[in-house]
């Protein structure tokens, strides 16, 4: 197994350009994502919301951000594994590190995490059939609003990730149903306003989905009233779960990396950890008066990168390139 470069743990924004800094500066370059897809938060939670805080963008919608950062960085070829979670990290006697995850293994010169609050994993709709029919109506990140043109949705939740995406599926469906097993919801009341005066719009609560039917795809919903008890069956060919996802650093507390609360403390000046080869940015990573900014998180990406670049290639370390410069190493695998 020949070893990558760097190994970049998280898919999300900052890892996204994470590894198109390492192909600038002529790294192999490998991303293990613990969702299906690139993008991180972003995309599986806020994909409509807009994002104003990156250079360059008047404002840009989260999904949109994200597929320009994952075209930016596929441009270099990173190896990229999906839906993995890695669970545990060797430093190996003779350099470099093993790491393990629920899909196998995978060998690395040095090691980069952007994991933002951790490896997600969402909270699973307790309802009849969900599991059985997830992918195939139930949904826990809503894919393009488009995809539900004309149909029934019924969209799960009480916080801004379910009320966003009420509004925005009600732009293109005929009909949502907005479940909350509470009268009163956590999300942002200007936001809850302009969903309540969407006309294709029903809020229903207190309530809970105790069934999803189906064959193939969803066919109906079954809600029972927690007030009254009465249940009612609801025509529909799509459950969104707005109840969020778990935000897993357990497995990141094994490694023998020193923490700083729930993130991981580094040196700004290199971004490296307590153990040599080891880096974070982002949201994961923890130093006297960061700021949870996408854009503190694209500056920590290149600082990192530089340093990995030195890190792993010594003889280069005296060497770092201009911007200018970058281009004759872009899409070139460093010697080593």
């Amino acid at each position: 197994m020949d070893p990558y470069d760097v190994t970049i743990v998280g898919g999300g924004p900052v890892g996204l350009f994470s590894a198109a800094m390492a192909g600038m500066h002529g790294l192999r370059a490998k991303i293990i994502e613990s969702l299906p897809q690139l993008g991180g938060q972003l995309r599986a939670l806020y994909p409509e919301k807009r994002v104003f805080d990156v250079a360059g963008f008047a404002s840009a919608t989260a999904a949109d951000l994200a597929e320009r950062l994952k075209e930016q960085a596929m441009a270099y070829g990173p190896a990229v594994h999906l839906g993995e979670t890695v669970l545990a990290l060797e430093v190996l006697a003779r350099g470099g590190f093993l790491l393990g995850t629920t899909g196998g293994s995978h060998l690395s010169r040095s090691v980069l995490i952007a994991a933002g609050l951790g490896a997600f994993s969402p909270r699973l709709l307790p309802a009849e059939g969900a599991e059985r029919l997830q992918g195939r109506g139930v949904y826990y990140s809503a894919p393009s609003p488009a995809t539900f043109q004309g149909q029934t949705v019924v969209v799960v939740g009480g916080g801004d990730t379910a009320v966003d995406w009420a509004r925005e599926i009600a732009g293109h469906a005929a009909r949502v149903v907005l479940v909350h097993r509470r009268e009163q919801f956590r999300a942002h009341q200007g936001n809850l306003g302009e969903v309540r005066a969407l006309g294709n719009v029903e809020l229903r609560t207190p309530c809970e989905v105790v069934a999803v039917a189906g064959q193939s795809a969803v066919s109906a919903v079954r809600l029972r009233n927690l007030a009254s008890g009465g249940e009612e069956e609801v025509a529909a060919q799509a459950v969104v779960s707005g109840l969020g996802f778990h935000a897993q650093l357990a497995a990141l507390k094994e490694w023998g990396i020193a923490f700083h609360g729930n993130a991981i403390a580094v040196d700004p000046s290199t971004m490296q950890t307590n153990l040599p080869g080891v880096y974070a940015v982002g949201d994961i990573a923890a130093y006297p008066g960061r700021l949870k900014l996408l854009a503190l998180g694209f500056g920590e990406a290149g600082l990192a990168v530089a340093r990995i670049r030195s890190y792993v290639h010594p003889e280069l370390s005296g060497s770092l390139p201009h911007s200018s410069a970058l281009e004759t190493l872009a899409g070139r695998t460093a010697v080593g």
